[in-house]
């Protein structure tokens, strides 16, 4: 199996591993599940009749969580970009394609997380941002 290969699939584990990892890490760790209430969960549930839950966050177009987005995903593109070609001895060429798909593979990772959370949703928008900060990153590497 050639360097690169070996490298590659070096990376694919480490995205899975990080990727994937904390979703059960986090529901191991956890002292109480959802099942389990807390007193005052239950007292808003015996005067009310309902459970209370969140408001649900706005997810806007424009504003600070989406360019945390455009810039993690192009960042790491670039990042990636670099360490295959200078560090790898790839050539850019074939380098390209995988410093895309592990940023994508990033972001979409990011919004399986965060639907995995109790309270959380995955938000396509994200997705959008992350797609335009690759975008963005391949721009920068083709010129």
């Amino acid at each position: 199996m050639s360097f690169r290969w070996r490298c590659g699939i070096l990376g694919l584990g480490i995205v899975i591993l990080f990727g994937f990892a904390p979703l059960g890490w986090a529901q191991a760790a956890s002292p109480s599940s959802a099942d389990s209430l807390t007193a005052a969960a239950v007292a808003f549930e015996l005067r009310y009749g309902a459970s209370p839950t969140p408001a649900p966050i706005r997810d806007r177009w424009l504003g600070r969580d989406k360019v945390q987005h455009v810039v993690f995903s192009g960042l790491w593109t670039l990042s990636t970009q670099y360490i295959l070609v200078n560090k790898a001895d790839w050539t850019e060429r074939d380098a390209l394609p995988a410093s895309i798909a592990s940023g994508a593979a990033i972001g979409i990772l990011k919004e399986l997380y965060d639907a995995s959370r109790l309270t959380g949703t995955a938000s396509g928008k994200d997705l959008v941002a992350d797609a335009v900060g690759i975008g963005l990153a391949v721009a920068v590497i083709q010129l």
